[in-house]
This record gives C-alpha cells, sequence and structure tokens, in this order.
C-alpha cells in the first residue's frame, strides 16, 4: 500500500511516472495545504482552486524537484504561498490572519456578541498592521497548529530562529493590542 512508503520513495516513483505514488503525495499533503490556503484566501471556490494548481505546479515540477534535506511540505509551502501571494495581488481580496477557523460560540448573549465582534476587530486590526513575516508564523504557528520542525522547513529557517519569530509576533501583537506583558 503506498500510504505507508517513504515520502522519498514516493517521490521518486512519482518522478519515473507511477500516478499512484503522486495521488498518495495528494492525499498525505491535500488537507494540509488547502487549510494553508483557506487561511489566506477569501472566497471558498478560490482556495479549492489554488489548491489544485498547487499540486499541478508540483507534478509539473517533479523532474525540477531535489529534496534539500527539507520535507516535501516544505516545496508545496511555497508553490502555495507564491500562488496566494499572487492570487492576492489580482483580486486584493485576503483571509485577515485570524478569519481562518473561526469558531463562533453557539448561543452567546447580545452583550456576549457586541463584545466578541469588538474583540474582533480589534485583533483583526492588530494582526493587520505586524509585518508579514510576524503574521504568517502566526497563522503557521497559531492558527494551523504546525509543530515547529514542520513551521520552520516551510518558512526555511531554523527551529529557534522560528521559536524567536513566534516570541516576537506574539510580544508585538500583545503591543498592538495595548496588553501588559506579565
Amino acid at each position: 500500500m503506498t500510504s505507508k512508503l517513504d515520502e522519498d520513495e514516493l517521490i521518486a516513483r512519482a518522478r519515473q511516472g507511477d500516478r499512484d505514488a503522486f495521488a498518495d503525495l495528494y492525499q498525505r499533503y491535500l488537507p494540509m495545504m488547502y487549510a494553508y490556503v483557506r487561511a489566506r484566501v477569501f472566497d471558498q471556490a478560490d482556495a479549492e482552486d489554488l489548491t489544485e494548481q498547487v499540486f499541478l505546479r508540483a507534478f509539473q515540477s517533479l523532474a525540477h524537484y531535489r529534496p534539500r534535506g527539507w520535507p516535501y511540505s516544505a516545496f508545496l509551502y511555497r508553490i502555495a504561498r507564491n500562488l496566494v501571494i499572487d492570487h492576492v495581488r489580482q483580486t486584493g481580496k485576503t483571509v485577515p490572519v485570524e478569519g481562518a477557523e473561526e469558531r463562533p460560540d453557539p448561543s452567546p448573549s447580545a452583550d456576549e456578541a457586541l463584545i466578541q465582534q469588538e474583540d474582533k476587530r480589534r485583533l483583526k486590526q492588530a494582526l493587520n498592521r505586524l509585518p508579514p513575516d510576524y503574521q504568517e508564523v502566526i497563522r503557521l504557528r497559531l492558527l494551523l497548529s504546525l509543530p515547529t520542525p514542520t513551521a520552520a522547513a516551510w518558512l526555511g529557517r531554523s527551529e529557534g530562529a522560528v521559536r524567536v519569530l513566534l516570541f516576537r509576533a506574539v510580544r508585538a501583537l500583545r503591543r498592538e493590542l495595548g496588553v501588559k506583558h506579565e
């Protein structure tokens, strides 16, 4: 069964034309790539289209793909990030950092709903004022809950650099929100 195969072996087989091997890579990484794209793109249909383009480009690039000690997901992430950047430039529509996978309280009172709405508005404004690197590390580590090693591979940084970046991003977000440091 191909789902148990090692990633490197799947890539090698896919490079030799084994469509089942690429299909396994697709199934393995589709949820992760879609979650990333959907967190950045306003329209669900656009997110689905862009995610499919990620895998189409990855398939077209197989002959040129060289593992460099990074997981294949980092290669897919770079394709996805570039596609999202191009899409946002063309459409001007993006999801704010905190907009992905919001799960509102099912039964807040009217007062609670107003407070939640105001808190979300303030958070959105604060996040949008952060530098893009800070937004990206918050998106990967906190919203998508990627482990530090994966986020580091995707960002092309060391694990320590990602930890420092996240620390600085959260500190900057607190400053933007006027939250005192404890």
